[in-house]
């Protein structure tokens, strides 16, 4: 059972017994939804999957039609997932991800959540083929001359309509507020063209960045060797 098809059976059966009251029914209907999803998210990152008893199938993890029709026992079996989840989460990633440094922003006032803001450190598995890479680790920029950077997208990636390349200094930290230039992609072409105007005009090293926004982020990056 994959949690899912197995939290319909459950629902089957709460239908067929809890039919004549209406509000008991709500009830439980909107129990066995937020099991199913807790049940998929939870399946999702820990790998464990989930089975109905009254279906007699074999499984790690059972679900009864009365850890959604008790009340405590509802409450208690979602408490465990989560911190059993939790649990499995950070034996994943403990040691991919480190934290620096961590503070608040108590002179922020526009929210009545308090800002923080942390640096971290986070593992790259290298052995991972990219989603998106630039063709090139450096393109050359004749002055005059505009510049296209092609990029490979492997097959289960999928390229955003609002992805976009842009063009920042070496030194660069965010592109979303350091891009010099910048042109959204378009889907299926693979390719990015800068117009000559974008040129600094003299010899120097640009970066070029593909941002996705999906991820809201920088997801490849290729030096861009400026000629005059």
């Amino acid at each position: 059972g994959d949690g899912l098809s197995d939290g319909i059976d459950l629902s089957s059966g709460i239908n067929a017994e809890y039919g004549g009251d209406r509000t008991r029914l709500e009830t439980l209907r909107r129990r066995t939804m937020a099991l199913m999803r807790k049940t998929a998210q939870y399946a999702s990152e820990t790998g464990v999957s989930f089975v109905n008893k009254a279906t007699g199938l074999g499984g790690q993890v059972q679900i009864h039609k009365a850890d959604i029709v008790d009340p405590d026992r509802f409450k208690s079996f979602l408490s465990t997932l989560e911190r059993e989840k939790v649990a499995a989460v950070r034996s994943k990633y403990e040691n991919s991800v480190k934290c620096l440094s961590y503070d608040h922003r108590g002179d922020f006032k526009q929210s009545d959540h308090k800002p923080v803001l942390a640096l971290l450190e986070v593992a790259v598995d290298k052995s991972l083929p990219a989603g998106i890479k630039f063709t090139s680790d450096n393109f050359l920029w004749k002055k005059g001359d505009s510049l296209t950077t092609t990029y490979d997208v492997a097959k289960n990636v999928e390229v955003g309509a609002w992805d976009w390349v842009c063009l920042c200094e070496s030194d660069w930290t965010d592109a979303n507020k350091h891009y010099i230039a910048y042109e959204y992609v378009a889907l299926g072409k693979g390719k990015v063209k800068f117009p000559s105007m974008s040129h600094p005009g003299k010899a120097k090293t640009l970066q070029v960045v593909y941002v996705s926004s999906k991820m809201t982020a920088p997801v490849a990056v290729a030096n861009v060797t400026c000629q005059i």
